[in-house]
């Protein structure tokens, strides 16, 4: 009997002291606050960067496409096409492409660029711009005035590293 009055005298020490905090401290949920706060200020640059990268995607492929319509051309007709016949054979934006123009210059024989001039977007300014160059050994080269660490492997950058897309 006297067991069974100690099991019951814990049970009842026990009920009352579960009941006494329950739920987190005004204090406790700032600072957990603050710390995801300054968690995602750090990964905030990073995102912006990637999200970026992945818009640059649809400019290396429309680059791409251009560059295949222009050997095609210099295979039938022999030439570099002029801004006349590539403005024929080029494909259209769509309206909200990060791409505003894509246009030939310099041209000679079977030598010229491609530049694709873009809008502006998160981490790039309107009118920056993606030139390939195809020399006389057939060999595309991009450069570009973005920031370095935006672009793909193959291009070179012609802006100094300053940061402002990070």
């Amino acid at each position: 009997m006297q067991s069974t009055q100690k099991s019951q005298f814990r049970l009842k020490k026990y009920h009352t002291n579960s009941t006494h905090s329950q739920g987190f401290t005004l204090l406790e949920l700032m600072v957990v606050i603050a710390i995801i706060s300054i968690l995602a200020s750090f990964s905030a640059p990073t995102f912006t960067r990637q999200i970026t990268k992945a818009k640059l995607i649809e400019v290396q492929n429309l680059a791409s496409q251009h560059q295949s319509l222009v050997e095609e051309f210099i295979l039938i007709n022999g030439d570099f096409p002029t801004t006349s016949e590539f403005d024929l054979i080029k494909r259209e934006l769509e309206e909200d492409s990060i791409v505003k123009s894509i246009s030939v210059d310099g041209q000679s024989s079977d030598e010229g660029n491609i530049k694709l001039t873009l809008n502006a977007n998160i981490g790039i300014t309107e009118n920056q711009y993606f030139n390939y160059t195809r020399n006389a050994d057939k060999n595309w080269a991009c450069t570009s005035d973005l920031d370095s660490k935006l672009l793909p492997t193959q291009c070179d950058s012609t802006a100094s590293s300053t940061g402002e897309a990070e």
